[in-house]
């Protein structure tokens, strides 16, 4: 989660959104306790129901997805993923450079 915060601020005005999506069944209460007392300020929603884990067939987390502005999934990858590389800020940084469609 650290790389997820680091590289929600490097972007966060370049029209990219790093949601975390958590499955935890303890609810908003536990998954707000574990957010603000590490500080992170990226978007967070609980999915206790998994119906969006259903929607993206998660079979295991961490998941991570990259969505494009067309709603396509052109990327993802299971188990931790620090999405504070180079490598994944420049392929980042090549989808944000993309036309809108």
């Amino acid at each position: 989660m650290p790389s997820v915060q680091r590289v929600h601020e490097a972007l966060k005005d370049q029209d990219v959104v790093l949601l975390a999506i958590s499955v935890d069944g303890s609810g908003m209460p536990a998954v707000k306790s574990y957010i603000t007392k590490h500080g992170y300020t990226m978007p967070t929603v609980v999915d206790s129901g998994m119906e969006v884990a259903r929607t993206f067939g998660v079979r295991a987390v961490p998941m991570t997805y990259v969505v494009n502005r067309q709603g396509i999934v052109v990327a993802r990858g299971f188990g931790p993923v620090d999405v504070d590389r180079p490598e994944f800020r420049e392929y980042l940084q090549t989808l944000v450079a993309q036309p809108r469609g």
